[in-house]
């Protein structure tokens, strides 16, 4: 299988089992946490 990625495509492609998306916003939601740091300067 090959993937290709292509930043023009807004939402990403399909997982080769079809389900769920990759490389996409949506990906990102599912692997990233929203923090928040105080910095003191």
């Amino acid at each position: 299988m090959h993937t290709f990625l292509d930043p023009a495509v807004p939402f990403g492609g399909m997982k080769g089992s079809g389900i769920g998306r990759e490389f996409g916003s949506a990906f990102i939601d599912d692997y990233t946490e929203l923090k928040s740091v105080m910095v003191r300067y």
